[in-house]
């Protein structure tokens, strides 16, 4: 069976490191995005099933990569170590996408990727 692939794109590396190490935990390949690679070079590169990305990343950022994500057929999670609950709410909805904030705990993470992943890819 082929492991699903999960692409993590963060403002800051150490939390994508932490990030891709929960994800590895949850028994998922975990890819990064290169520095200064578009969203679009990142997808085509790694072929992932879910892109993990970063509320922080600005919301020129986060339009760019849902609308890559959504033409590619992938499912997105969203996630912020920078807002409150409800303002990492806020912004996701602008996306009709799911979020958390940081931190999380494994287990949660594991149930947040399953849940993410089962979801049915608008288009």
């Amino acid at each position: 069976m082929l492991q699903t692939t999960v692409l993590v794109m963060a403002k800051d590396r150490f939390v994508a490191t932490l990030l891709g190490a929960l994800v590895e935990l949850s028994g998922r390949a975990v890819v990064f995005i290169a520095d200064d690679e578009r969203t679009d070079g990142a997808v085509r590169r790694t072929h992932p099933e879910l892109v993990l990305f970063d509320c922080a990343l600005g919301l020129s950022a986060c339009t760019e990569i849902v609308a890559v994500a959504r033409l590619e057929g992938l499912r997105v999670l969203m996630f912020s170590a920078a807002h409150t609950d409800s303002e990492a709410h806020d912004i996701a909805s602008l996306y009709a996408a799911p979020v958390f904030v940081l931190p999380v705990k494994p287990r949660e993470f594991h149930e947040l990727l399953d849940r993410a992943l089962s979801v049915t890819t608008p288009h």
